[in-house]
């Protein structure tokens, strides 16, 4: 499958004879039934199958030290995309996360796949295709200081996610015994066969009573808001859980007023149940403060407290958000306000760290709902 020799990679990225990491389900083949100790949902209870996340994941190439890409003579190489980065995070929580995408039989491809699998995320439902079916995409952040702000130059046309290499996927079978389905709107801006396959397994999730969240990110470079707004029409009423920003909201389905009015007119009109917007408010290139708020089939509207934060890497923070809302709704979705709280903890530590991924335990997630103003040294 385009490398030499005997060298061939299997369905779940490993070559032959190298040691297969642990996936959590204790083999590598189609996604199965929840281990033992994982539970289904019943009513508000803890609901712990896996979550799968289906989207495209990229090379990172990143200028060392705030340098211009025009003029960098070394790159950061690491691997990142939204639903990747959501089921690492996801991982970093406790709960059990699969990533399902399309990757060609590449050292890139290999690369995201190891890294993938490096954070225990498992990669199972990865497609591997020969390199002419498409290539592994690429992208390039240059990071800015004030008043210079950091930018993304894409290098991804042609992926063998893009074409979808290999044709639609067996959703039944991807999401028996699953807990949730997460996409975000990035992937069905990758073109129209992506569009069609986020719409069949959003609507098979639907179907076998699996939770569906649906990121409403919208990416300029890759589509037009026409074109977004037809898809996002269609997409969102089949999310059982919406992540979206005010703006967004206003964009693609015209909805305006206050915060709390536009969660209240989200939630009737598209009919998910919980309506999650995330709030930030920027201090210079190099700080944030991060808050959210969610609505579910009550009238009370939840909320997390701000979160004032030192931004090393801002990419993931948003994925990270919500693995962190997620498992808090997992384990209690009548407690959205631990929701909040969890999505919006996991978002400040993800702007700490660079790369597009959290690296952080669930522990020290739930120091940060109890921190104070400013870090400490622990000894």
């Amino acid at each position: 499958m385009g490398q030499a020799g005997n060298d061939a990679v299997t369905n779940d990225g490993v070559t032959p004879g190298e040691a297969r990491p642990s996936t959590g389900r204790g083999e590598d083949s189609a996604p199965s039934d929840p281990p033992a100790g994982e539970v289904e949902t019943i009513g508000t209870r803890p609901r712990r199958g896996r979550v799968v996340c289906f989207g495209e994941a990229m090379v990172r190439l990143t200028p060392q030290g705030y340098d211009r890409l025009e003029r960098a003579v070394s790159l950061g190489v690491t691997a990142g995309g939204a639903e990747l980065n959501t089921a690492v995070a996801l991982r970093c929580l406790g709960v059990p996360a699969a990533w399902v995408s399309v990757l060609p039989d590449t050292a890139l491809g290999r690369l995201v796949a190891r890294q993938a699998r490096a954070a225990d995320v498992d990669c199972s439902g990865v497609r591997w295709v020969p390199e002419g079916q498409g290539r592994t995409g690429v992208y390039f952040l240059e990071e800015g200081v004030d008043p210079r702000p950091s930018s993304v130059t894409y290098d991804r046309a042609g992926s063998a996610m893009a074409r979808l290499a290999g044709g639609p996927f067996a959703w039944e079978t991807i999401l028996a015994g699953a807990s949730a389905l997460h996409v975000s709107g990035i992937t069905p801006a990758l073109g129209p066969e992506c569009r069609a396959e986020a719409e069949r397994a959003m609507r098979t999730g639907r179907e076998a009573g699996v939770i569906v969240a649906f990121d409403l990110n919208y990416r300029s470079k890759l589509w037009t808001e026409e074109e977004a707004r037809a898809c996002f029409q269609t997409l969102a009423p089949l999310a059982t859980v919406l992540f979206a920003s005010k703006g967004g909201l206003r964009t693609f389905f015209g909805i305006e007023g206050n915060r709390e009015e536009v969660l209240r007119q989200a939630q009737s009109r598209i009919g998910c149940d919980a309506m999650v917007m995330t709030r930030k408010k920027n201090r210079g290139s190099l700080g944030i403060a991060l808050s959210s708020q969610a609505i579910g089939p009550g009238d009370a509207i939840a909320a997390s407290p701000w979160r004032e934060t030192e931004i090393v890497d801002r990419l993931g923070g948003g994925d990270a958000f919500a693995a962190g809302f997620l498992a808090g709704y997992l384990e209690d979705r009548a407690d959205l306000a631990r929701a909040c709280a969890l999505g919006t903890a996991a978002a400040a530590l993800k702007h700490t760290m660079p790369g597009d991924f959290l690296a952080a335990t669930r522990a020290e997630v739930e120091a940060v709902l109890t921190a104070g103003e400013g870090g400490v040294l622990q000894r």
